[in-house]
Parts: C-alpha cells; sequence; structure tokens
C-alpha cells in the first residue's frame, strides 16, 4: 500500500492540531467503513448523518488521522490516542477536498482544467470542449454527468454522485488522468458541489458559464443562494467565457471577474456570436463572428440553443490559446453526450429523439429545435421528477401545451413521492388537464411504450426528462435502468410493426 506523507498544517492553514503534525497517508475517507491503516478520516455533518459519530470505528480500522468540527470531542478521543493526529476545522468539507489534492500531490497544476457551470447545458458544453480539444490533438479527459472519461473511453470509476463527485474521486480521477498523459479535464461543476466545497483547491484555467434559471432550490432554499453557489467557481478560475444571453448571472460576471474574459451568444453581440441560425435533421448551420472574422459553419447539432453551447465550447478552446482557424478545422466533428436531440436509430416507422431536458427552460430549447425538424404529428413525453423542486411540475405542463399533438406524464426519480401527486402536480399547469390528447402513466416505461402506441408513419416522438445515466432512485435505492433497452423490448414485442415498414 503506497503512503504519502501528508503535513496537515501546511495544506490546512486554519486548523488547531493535537498529536503528530504529520502521519504517512494512505487514503483521505469520509466513510468510516472504508478505512485501513493509515487513512485520514474526515467528519462530515450532514442532513442525516454526523461523521463524528462513527470516529470510535475509523480508528479501530485503522485511522491515523481524525479532521472534524467538534473541538471538544476530537479533543477527549486525542487525550486516548496519542499517535493519532487530531485536526479541528472550520469547514469539514473544504477540509476534505484540501487533503485530497495534498494527498494526490496537487495533479489539477499539471493539467488544463476547464470547469463548466449553470442550470441547462452543463453536459452538453462539456461534452463539446471535451470532443473538439481531443480533436485538436489534446488529450481530454472529462468528469460529469456522462460519466468519467479519458480521451479515448468511459472508464469504470466510482462516481459517487450523478454529476460532480466527492473531492477524493475528483483527485484520485485527475492523478490517474495525469499519469496517463492527459493535457487538460473538462469538469462539471454544479452549484451543489460548488457549495460543499468538493471542487476547493482546484484553480481553474477556464471556467464556463451556460444559464441560470430556477433549480435545485430544495437544496439551495432562494435563487440568491443558487447564484453565489454558481458565481464561486469564477472565483478560482484565470479565465471565464460567460453567455451574454442570460439574464440570470451574466450582467454580474461580467462586472466582477477580474481576469480576461469572452463572452458568447445568439441574441446580443458577443465576443464569438452567431446569426442566421438554421436548423435540419442532418444538424445546423449558422454565420459565426469571432475574433473580428465573419464564417460559415455546419455542426452536427440540433437548435438554437446547441449552436448557443456550440459558441461556448470555442471560446474556452480560444481561452486556452488554440486559434480560431484550428477551432474551426475540428468543430464539425464535435460528438453531443448520450441523451441530449439524441436521435434514435432503429427501423421503426417514426422518429424516436431522446432529451435530458427535465427543468421548462431546458424543455423549451428542445421543443424548439424539434419543431424544426419535420413530422407529421409530434409526441411529447414529460415528467415530473420526486426527488426535485415541485414547483417546476406544472411549468413543464406549460411548455408543452398547445406544441405537442399527444402529451404523455409520467415520473422521474420518484424517491419516496407519491408518483400519483407528482403527475398530478405537473397536470395542475395544462389549461384543461382532461384533455383527450393529455395521457398520464405512473412509470416511466409504461410511458415510452404508450408513446409509442400513439405514433404512427411519419410521426416524431420526444422523450424528455431522466432517462439515462444508468437507474431510477426509487425510495433511497439506485434501481437500474437503461432507456434504449425499454425501447428495444417495446420493438422485440411489436416485430410487425418492423416488419409493416
Amino acid at each position: 500500500m503506497t503512503k504519502t506523507t501528508i503535513h496537515f498544517t501546511h495544506c490546512l492553514k486554519e486548523c488547531s492540531l493535537e498529536g503528530p503534525s504529520e502521519q504517512k497517508v494512505s487514503s483521505i475517507i469520509y466513510d468510516s467503513r472504508e478505512a485501513l491503516d493509515g487513512a485520514v478520516f474526515v467528519c462530515i455533518k450532514g442532513t442525516h448523518h454526523d461523521g463524528h459519530l462513527y470516529i470510535e470505528q475509523a480508528l479501530t480500522y485503522g485511522a491515523k488521522a481524525i479532521v472534524g468540527t467538534n473541538s471538544a470531542l476530537l479533543h477527549s478521543y486525542a487525550r486516548l490516542h496519542s499517535d493519532v493526529s487530531f485536526i479541528t476545522v472550520n469547514d469539514s468539507k473544504e477540509a476534505l477536498a484540501l487533503l485530497s489534492t495534498a494527498f494526490y500531490n496537487h495533479p489539477a497544476q499539471s493539467l488544463s482544467t476547464v470547469g463548466v457551470t449553470g442550470t441547462n447545458g452543463k453536459t452538453t458544453v462539456t461534452s463539446f470542449i471535451y470532443s473538439m480539444l481531443n480533436c485538436l490533438s489534446y488529450r481530454t479527459g472529462s468528469i460529469g454527468t456522462a460519466g468519467i472519461w479519458t480521451d479515448q473511453e468511459r472508464t469504470n470509476f466510482k462516481q459517487t454522485v450523478p454529476t460532480t463527485p466527492e473531492s477524493p474521486d475528483i483527485h484520485y480521477v485527475l492523478d490517474h488522468f495525469q499519469k496517463v498523459g492527459i493535457q487538460g479535464v473538462v469538469l462539471e461543476s454544479t452549484s451543489i458541489a460548488l457549495e460543499q466545497k468538493r471542487l476547493a483547491g482546484i484553480n481553474f484555467n477556464v471556467a464556463v458559464h451556460t444559464n441560470l434559471t430556477p433549480e435545485h432550490l430544495e437544496f439551495h432554499e432562494t435563487m440568491q443562494d443558487y447564484r453565489k453557489a454558481k458565481l464561486k467557481l469564477f472565483k478560482q478560475a484565470e479565465y471565464a467565457v460567460v453567455n451574454i444571453d442570460d439574464p440570470g448571472m451574466a450582467r454580474e460576471i461580467v462586472e466582477t471577474f477580474n481576469g480576461p474574459l469572452l463572452t458568447y451568444g445568439t441574441e446580443k453581440e458577443a465576443d464569438f456570436g452567431a446569426d442566421d441560425i438554421r436548423v435540419s435533421v442532418h444538424g445546423s448551420t449558422f454565420t459565426l463572428h469571432a475574433c473580428g472574422e465573419i464564417h460559415s459553419v455546419s455542426v452536427p447539432v440540433h437548435g438554437k440553443y446547441n449552436v448557443s453551447n456550440i459558441l461556448a465550447a470555442m471560446a474556452a478552446c480560444y481561452q486556452l490559446g488554440f486559434s480560431l482557424k484550428h477551432i474551426l478545422s475540428v468543430v464539425t466533428k464535435v460528438k453531443s453526450p448520450e441523451g441530449r436531440f439524441q436521435i434514435v436509430n432503429n427501423d421503426a416507422p417514426f422518429q424516436i429523439v431522446l432529451d435530458y431536458a427535465h427543468t421548462p427552460d431546458a424543455l423549451s430549447h428542445v421543443l424548439q429545435a424539434v419543431r424544426q425538424v419535420p413530422y407529421n404529428k409530434l409526441i411529447v413525453m414529460i415528467t415530473g421528477i420526486g426527488l426535485r423542486d415541485p414547483g417546476k411540475r406544472p411549468q413543464m405542463a406549460k411548455e408543452v401545451e398547445g406544441i405537442a399533438d399527444e402529451v404523455i406524464v409520467s415520473v422521474d426519480q420518484p424517491g419516496f413521492a407519491d408518483r400519483q401527486e407528482v403527475i398530478n402536480d405537473v397536470l395542475q399547469g395544462f389549461t384543461n388537464p382532461n384533455s383527450n390528447h393529455i395521457h398520464s402513466l405512473l412509470h416511466r416505461e409504461q410511458a415510452i411504450h404508450y408513446a409509442f402506441d400513439l405514433a404512427s408513419d411519419g410521426d416524431l416522438v420526444l422523450l424528455t426528462g431522466i432517462g439515462f445515466g444508468g437507474y431510477q432512485i426509487i425510495g433511497d435505492e439506485k434501481v437500474p435502468y437503461s432507456e434504449h433497452e425499454v425501447i428495444k423490448q417495446y420493438f422485440s414485442s411489436n416485430e410487425s410493426l418492423i416488419q409493416s415498414v
């Protein structure tokens, strides 16, 4: 077992130490069950659990350092374990991040780092930047909702949370990237991760902003706190890229950011701007205005909002030092992440499009894009999310009303919520929820199959919501779920539908 010597007062400036000032450390952990000889156990006090209650277990398993905020408790243990370091800090989560980066010898310093934050578009912009940089022969990895990727493939690294992992896991991955010759990394940076200091200790080369609309208010409680959490990314970045069209926080970033900043947008004048946007089933074309130059650009993505995401990625690459000429040479090769306006290729007589849109703003954008693709009848599935702010559920109905010919309402990530109550919340957003073209089913699988039942030749079925990621949260369990398997099952049991094509 490889161990790293950590001087606690060197990496934790504001702390109180009892016991040895340094230890040979084998791991940085926040779950006492993972303690081994030489572990540093950081006590995190959460909503349901307090890590301070598990100090005894961590010590029994061999922990050589305990970090926490309860000074009296740590002092009582220090009197009994003179060979163990007990460190009292003001913020355990920040300490966890700083100890993690020290344990792995600050791997982020050897990589070009790009952080992407915003309510919608984070995963797509992250994917576009990742794709462009690798096409530019700049070996880049990514960490986010789409998984953890090297420049070649998706890895099987543990991802403790869906988007931005906990800090020990982040630095473990960054250390691996560095060792295998990766040059850069793009990290989706959520507001919750920023608030919980998971990214503390990383000085980003570029911070990218997509937009700000109501989301995660079950955690942040107010839009002001949500905005403040997002803004933290720009306080630890050298360069910035800002969506000038976003009324949520663009102005505040522009006014407060101290380093070089580039704007992008499709509505207002920007450093990277686009107009004359045209969308077809094959992708989008637009006129680019950037760096005093004008270029006609074709990209394999759909919708005005995705053109904006392309501009964000181009500006981020430019901030990293790549010329506009080189960026334009690879922009046609960008790849979208799974579940983002993803066209399902099968032999069905109707078109199927998957999109992760699970907020009103995201749903509005994808509906605008899909309406520019030819179809006979538009069938849209929307969902209410049990684990998220209930106030958004009726807004999903408002966005789709008057656009789709048939609407199916279902539930995503119910958690402990009552599925029918979630659906009822969504239905409240319709002018006439009892209309014959509005249908509701309690389970996503049933809703998808019903949407296909409604479809005929030349129709388009748009399936939105949290349908990818590999699981649905039911109760407190992550139950395996595959959108593609659900689709495959339908056509396997309806072979005559395919044979009639």
